[in-house]
């Protein structure tokens, strides 16, 4: 309190415009809502227009994941990544780790926060808005905010960016499609487009990009499988069915 009755009136004010200014150039750094509402091409929900090798298959069926490129439903150049896992589980038990966002944390590689802000349901999708940090490396960590669109009857979850919300990508569309190829078995296809703001190191986007894509459909198999393993009589999830809060 001394250092305070030191100041004289003008210095006193000139230490609170200074902290107001520096409060208002902080909050300035991220406004409340996203500065555009999408610049990639969004996903449909649906299966994706890809074809399946011997290889492929071969590769699938000794438990590894295929990448593969498919065209950008925009007629942009170059295609986007996809990457495919089969798994010993039946859909249902997949939806339920898929859908479970709340429980992502300790599975989903680098995850430190996943929180489901907003839950709603339409006649034909669920909506679920959900909240997602993660930490790439020392140093690069990322908030963001999704808005998921889960239609049961396509075995679709398709997502965005929620651009009421400031996210620190610039921007993302996701597709993750499920399909059953019989004996409690079924094929995972999941695709995730990221743009970045300004540029981003190598090892970074790395992580980010095919990499995450590989993680993604390795924590979903290595989770449904142990889930399907403890529960073989009944999925958390009915097939076909809307999943309820």
């Amino acid at each position: 309190s001394g250092l305070c009755w030191a100041m004289t009136p003008l210095s006193f004010l000139s230490v609170l415009l200074l902290l107001a200014l520096v409060i208002t150039a902080a909050a300035a750094k991220k406004p409340t809502s996203h500065p555009h509402v999408g610049i990639l091409s969004a996903h449909n929900p649906g299966p994706f227009d890809v074809e399946l090798g011997p290889n492929d298959l071969k590769e699938l069926a000794a438990g590894k994941s295929v990448m593969k490129q498919i065209e950008d439903p925009a007629g942009g150049s170059g295609g986007k990544a996809l990457c495919i896992q089969d798994i010993s589980s039946p859909t249902s038990s997949v939806w339920s780790q898929i859908l479970d966002f709340n429980s992502y944390v300790g599975k989903v590689p680098k995850l430190k926060t996943c929180t489901t802000y907003l839950t709603e349901s339409s006649e034909d999708h669920k909506r679920l808005k959900v909240k997602m940090v993660i930490g790439v490396l020392p140093g690069y960590s990322y908030t963001c905010y999704y808005d998921h669109k889960f239609y049961p009857s396509k075995n679709s979850l398709t997502w965005s960016l929620d651009y009421e919300k400031y996210s620190d990508f610039d921007d993302v569309q996701g597709h993750w499609h499920v399909e059953d190829v019989g004996e409690r078995r079924c094929r995972v296809f999941y695709a995730a487009d990221l743009k970045m703001r300004g540029k981003v190191p190598g090892p970074v986007m790395n992580i980010l990009s095919k990499k995450a894509l590989r993680e993604a459909t390795g924590w979903v198999k290595r989770e449904s499988e142990k889930a399907a393993e403890r529960m073989k009589e009944g999925p958390t999830v009915p097939g076909g069915a809307m999943p309820q809060n």
